[in-house]
């Protein structure tokens, strides 16, 4: 009798397709620290990192169809989106077009998908390129604006990051400005290609939550500004060498790739590849200031080790980290027994950012 073949869980092959996301991004991220004239490679790098998001929120969406499942927004750092947009742009403008960035060290994240952001911003620099006949310069400043009492309260809370985007083209003529963000409107030949369009690049402005304004002179230039809501601001610098972070991961390069990147943020970092080599270094007198659990692992997974922790009453704060949203359940109660949940590949300044946040 025929046997059938069984099929793999759409979920188990996310799960393994976001660990090895996880490591290509890990990497990219020490290679950034360890080579000697990073200014030679930073674009391909950029593009490497650019494709792994994407290819991330693609492995999403697939299961988010098969599962049902609400896809979970991210914590997304403009300026490293921005940075790495326009190293990968220039590659193909560096001749004609000078890049102008004046970006805020310590600027807010904002929530949502990398992808959107991304077109958001692709769209605007290539129409700002396009508009510049030879040579010429676009500008790209991003700042956390103060909220003053007396103006009205765009978001929530009033904290929000502004992105401006301008250049000294030929500025869109008066006539058509009311037009611009409307469907299908465009002043581009047919036989060009005219990106994702104002009309779609304002919708997914407006589904962030976030709002965009243009002024423009015939002759002078555009400018494009943007503002979204944030949803945490960076923490300053920790007392990195006085605090230890255990790190459980089955999967051994990308638990050493994790420690590696810790490390050279000075941190103190012990490793486990499962959850019963957790317990063991508690029972064994480690106290970590703070825990970075997977949720997949043998022997003893993620959550079975959680609660472990838990019974033994330890205070130090704990990230779960997880290969995709169907790893996990509400109904398990996770959310009351983890600081926070964050969904591979991730990016690893988010990670620093919820260590940073963690830790006192």
């Amino acid at each position: 009798m025929e046997q059938k073949e069984e099929t793999v869980p759409v979920s188990h092959i996310a799960h393994d397709l976001n660990n090895i996301l996880t490591r290509i991004l890990n990497s990219v991220e020490l290679l950034k620290k360890k080579v000697s004239n990073p200014e030679d490679v930073i674009p391909l790098i950029s593009s490497i990192e650019n494709g792994t998001y994407m290819a991330a929120e693609i492995i999403e969406d697939l299961l988010s169809e098969s599962t049902n499942k609400i896809i979970k927004k991210k914590r997304i750092n403009i300026n490293s989106l921005l940075s790495d947009l326009i190293n990968t742009i220039s590659i193909h403008l560096k001749d004609r077009i000078t890049f102008n960035l004046k970006l805020e060290s310590k600027l807010s994240f904002v929530e949502g998908r990398y992808s959107d952001y991304y077109r958001v911003f692709m769209n605007l620099i290539i129409n700002a390129s396009e508009a510049i006949k030879d040579r010429g310069v676009i500008s790209i400043h991003t700042s956390n604006p103060k909220h003053q009492g007396n103006e009205p309260k765009l978001f929530e809370g009033g904290s929000s990051v502004l992105i401006k985007i301008s250049d000294n083209g030929e500025g869109i003529d008066p006539s058509v400005m009311p037009y611009i963000f409307e469907n299908n409107f465009t002043t581009k030949s047919k036989k060009k290609n005219s990106g994702i369009g104002l009309s779609i690049v304002k919708k997914i402005v407006d589904d962030s939550g976030g709002v965009i304004k243009v002024s423009s002179e015939k002759n002078k230039g555009t400018e494009f500004t943007l503002r979204f809501p944030t949803v945490a601001n960076i923490k300053e610098e920790v007392e990195s060498k006085t605090k230890l972070i255990l790190v459980a991961e089955d999967e051994d390069i990308l638990r050493e790739l994790l420690a590696e990147l810790l490390i050279s943020y000075e941190f103190k970092v012990i490793t486990s590849a499962n959850g019963e080599e957790v317990i063991k270094e508690l029972n064994n007198g480690k106290r970590p200031d703070l825990f970075i659990i997977d949720q997949k692992m043998p022997d003893m997974d993620g959550i079975t080790c959680i609660k472990k922790i838990k019974e033994m009453k330890l205070p130090a704060p704990i990230i779960l980290a997880t290969g995709s949203q169907s790893d996990y359940s509400n109904e398990e109660g996770i959310n009351n027994l983890v600081n926070r949940i964050i969904t591979k590949p991730y990016n690893f300044e988010e990670m620093l950012n919820v260590i940073r946040d963690l830790i006192n």
